[in-house]
């Protein structure tokens, strides 16, 4: 058990890259907004149906929820729902490629908020990790811009003072008290990890459904409408959405939000793997340096662990 956060971070990070890239497929039938939605709502009936599976067919106990289980997952869910809301804005931006890259702090956040509030001390080599992954991150997403390292460090230096990068910096705390509001929310629940993991994740998704649902019905009803007109094709984004979210939620579980999230950066390394094989899109050496920048903090993250 001391070490299967690290696959299922891993896992959820596999699914999350899928779930994106069924998102991505829908923009142009459904809009960004459409695109985002069906992660919520078309995820609602698989995770309903693991609830369904798992506490009344298999006959496990439903845990009590306490007042700040609840409110601690309504707080995620609202989070994240607002982090989605303002990388969309983020998009609308014509520099945005910044504001997406500093979006990706969210992870140095969260270890700030849980060294800083719920008095968690990680190790030295966790630390590093974790800024080399935040960095690697941030490298990674203007890297497709030259094949200059030079250039890539010149660009996120003069980047550091734009408007986009400030909602991005915004956009990645606002993620961050998503991930350790969740983790609050599964600390404080008593009972089997997995009864309290299928319970919350299935609250989470419900929450965000109806949050994001009532926003898009107002301020973007013909996309609200299309969501649902191309339900078939939006299905996919669905299932790898429900078991995304099961999985970051158990991983949150087993060990800090900080080190679940930076281990699940590998996501960026699959998505460029999907670029390479699926799109036959072509790698730069720029990307190739951010990589191994990744690849090494993740390492030094699970070393730390063994």
């Amino acid at each position: 058990m001391d070490y299967l956060w690290i696959f299922v971070a891993i896992f959820a990070a596999a699914l999350q890259t899928f779930r994106s890239a069924f998102q991505k497929r829908m923009i142009p039938e459904i809009g960004k907004f459409g695109a985002t939605y069906i992660r919520f709502i078309y995820a609602l009936p698989f995770t309903f149906l693991i609830f369904i599976l798992w506490f009344y067919i298999l006959d496990n106990l439903i845990p009590e929820l306490n007042e700040k289980a609840i409110l601690y997952c309504f707080v995620g869910a609202l989070c994240q729902v607002l982090f989605t809301l303002l990388l969309m804005i983020i998009f609308s931006y014509r520099n945005f490629a910044a504001g997406i890259a500093f979006s990706k702090t969210e992870v140095l956040f969260a270890a700030l908020i849980e060294t800083f509030f719920l008095n968690i001390i990680f190790l030295p080599i966790i630390n590093v990790g974790i800024f080399l992954g935040v960095f690697a991150v941030i490298f990674l997403s203007v890297a497709k811009e030259t094949t200059s390292i030079k250039d890539v460090l010149i660009k996120i230096s003069k980047s550091f003072f734009t408007f986009s990068t400030l909602v991005g910096v915004l956009t990645g705390l606002i993620l961050a008290g998503s991930t350790v509001g969740y983790r609050m929310a599964i600390v404080n629940v008593n009972g089997p990890i997995l009864d309290a993991t299928i319970y919350l994740s299935m609250l989470a998704v419900f929450i965000q459904s109806i949050l994001m649902g009532i926003w898009l019905f107002y301020y973007k009803h013909n996309e609200f409408k299309l969501v649902f007109k191309f339900w078939k094709k939006s299905l996919p984004a669905g299932i790898c959405g429900s078991g995304a979210t099961a999985g970051w939620f158990l991983g949150f579980a087993l060990a800090t939000a900080a080190e679940v999230r930076a281990v699940g950066q590998v996501e960026l390394i699959f998505s460029i793997l999907i670029s390479l094989i699926i799109f036959k899109e072509k790698i730069q050496k720029t990307e190739f340096f951010g990589i191994l920048m990744l690849i090494l903090s993740i390492l030094l993250i699970i070393y730390a662990k063994f």
